[in-house]
């Protein structure tokens, strides 16, 4: 009998040789660019003047990871993906004149972020897999002008995206029991802050309508 024992014990130590497979890939990419113009002009008894600012930036972050085994009759395997995309940009842009002055101007700025993440697992009977992606993209521009006579336009506002993602995977198989795990989260978050928009004399602002904006979304499931 102890002999019999001994050797069901040795076999469940040793288990059984099992194919698993696992991946885990990230893509994240961002861009940006600015632009300003400005153009003042007077004759005879006038003055202009005009000014502009323009500034952007973004980042993108993205990680992932997936794994699984089998020992005996004991199967296990997770996946992991999280990341964001953020975008923003400030503008601002003047123009004053008097007398026979005019004198106006643009700003603009422009950015660009994405991130992409999945990860999958498989061994023995269980299997899964966790994916993501985000996205944010501003476009910020304003424009003043002022003239002929006294004037003055005055706009600027920092504008900016946030975008994040997160999905998880996890399986466990046993002898006794079944567990399988999966959930997923993604927010996207945009805002306008610093607006600022004065007018006086002849004057004219503008400032484009949906500034920025982004998008967001994950998946995941295990069995």
């Amino acid at each position: 009998m102890k002999k019999n024992i001994l050797a069901v014990a040795i076999l469940l130590a040793a288990g059984v040789a099992t194919a698993t497979t696992s991946n885990a890939q990230v893509a994240t990419g961002v861009n940006t660019a600015t632009a300003t113009q400005s153009h003042a002009a007077s004759t005879g008894n006038g003055a202009a003047l005009s000014a502009q600012t323009a500034t952007a930036h973004a980042a993108a972050t993205g990680a992932a990871a997936g794994g699984a085994f089998t020992v005996g009759p004991v199967s296990a395997g997770a996946a992991h993906v999280n990341g964001t995309a953020a975008t923003g940009g400030t503008v601002g842009s003047m123009s004053a004149t008097a007398g026979n002055g005019m004198a106006s101007g643009t700003a603009a700025a422009v950015a660009n972020a994405h991130s992409l993440a999945g990860a999958a697992y498989a061994s023995g009977p269980i299997g899964g897999f966790a994916a993501g992606g985000a996205g944010s993209q501003t476009n910020n521009q304003v424009a003043s002008a002022a003239g002929p006579g006294g004037g003055l336009a005055v706009i600027g506002r920092t504008v900016g995206t946030v975008s994040g993602y997160e999905a998880n995977a996890a399986s466990l198989k046993t002898p006794l029991n079944a567990v399988n795990i999966s959930n997923s989260t993604a927010t996207s978050v945009g805002g306008t802050s610093g607006l600022v928009n004065i007018k006086a004399g002849n004057a004219f602002t503008f400032r484009n309508g949906t500034p920025t904006a982004g998008e967001a979304g994950a998946m995941s499931s295990a069995f």
